[in-house]
């Protein structure tokens, strides 16, 4: 097992590193909203009680891109930098941006997205199986449906111009400024708090899952968080875990643009990618296998990495 301490001697505590962290992403929230705000304003020349139908409306795609760029690195990349930068003196090698990389890592990585779609798509089956009231369950939809507006207001592509635009904005850059918060800083912090490594990825996991505010999602996500927190933990470099992000998001970009281009993009078409639970099961065992010609891998590279300097 790999030693996890990626710093020099810590200047703040574990707790006070979280409680830097919390405040920094806080204020890149309000940051980001205030920006966003302007943009739109700025943009649709719409009373304010009409600015979010308006944003919503599939001709301003391209704002709702914009917005989404914004609110994401205000939210997550900048107070990623800034937290590192505090807790240490080289900000980009504490998150966890190196060279320390084969072809051998990410040919396997591959294998773990396939493998990871097929768990998500059995966790989404177990997920609806979750029994709850019927007020909750209506909430929960609501929820669901008002997301999948947003998700479709930004994804609306007609053209192979739109697609990369969407690849860019909805899969690259989200990946690349949610693994800088959640794998390279939250994660080093809650294994810290913790003093487990299980633990501290779990709840940044839970975390990571519960940002994007989808009860039916949840179980699939925090796979996904469990996923990235390993492939960092034994990799220790985080374009790896961005990579596998990246492939996650632009496979579901890639299925939105088919639909789009045959007219069939709806919320039930998108929704409809669940497998039974003995799938699951197999994807399992497939990614323990999978996780340890990974980890095996990624010993030898970070080795001669720290071997070369």
């Amino acid at each position: 097992m790999f030693d996890y301490d990626l710093t020099e001697r810590p200047r703040f505590s574990p707790w006070a590193q979280f409680a830097i962290l919390l405040c920094l992403v806080g204020v890149g929230l309000l940051v980001g909203s205030f920006v966003s705000i302007a943009i739109i304003i700025s943009n649709l020349h719409v009373p304010m009680t009409q600015l979010k139908e308006a944003l919503l409306n599939s001709t301003n795609a391209n704002l709702s891109r914009t917005i989404q760029f914004i609110s994401t690195f205000f939210a997550m990349a900048l107070p990623a930098i800034i937290f590192a930068r505090i807790v240490n003196r080289k900000p980009f090698s504490y998150i966890g941006f190196n060279n320390a990389i084969s072809g051998k890592q990410v040919f396997i990585l591959i294998g773990i997205v396939l493998i990871g779609l097929i768990l998500s798509a059995a966790l989404s089956e177990l997920n609806a199986m979750i029994p709850l009231s019927k007020s909750l369950a209506q909430s929960f939809k609501a929820m669901e449906e008002e997301y999948d507006k947003q998700v479709f207001a930004i994804a609306n592509m007609k053209t192979v111009q739109d697609y990369i635009m969407s690849l860019i904005i909805i899969a690259l850059l989200p990946a690349i400024f949610e693994e800088m918060l959640f794998r390279g800083c939250l994660q080093p912090v809650m294994i810290n708090i913790t003093k487990n490594v299980f633990a501290g990825i779990l709840i940044t996991g839970i975390l990571f899952s519960a940002l994007h505010g989808s009860f039916y999602g949840f179980l699939p996500r925090l796979a996904l968080g469990l996923i990235l927190g390993y492939i960092f933990y034994f990799s220790k470099n985080l374009w790896l875990s961005i990579i596998f992000h990246f492939f996650n998001n632009a496979l579901g970009i890639t299925q939105m643009y088919a639909l789009s281009r045959k007219g069939l993009l709806t919320q039930n078409a998108m929704n409809d990618d669940t497998l039974p639970l003995y799938y699951g099961l197999i994807a399992l065992v497939a990614l323990y296998f999978a996780f340890r010609f990974f980890k095996k891998e990624s010993e030898v590279v970070v080795s001669m990495h720290n071997l070369g300097g």
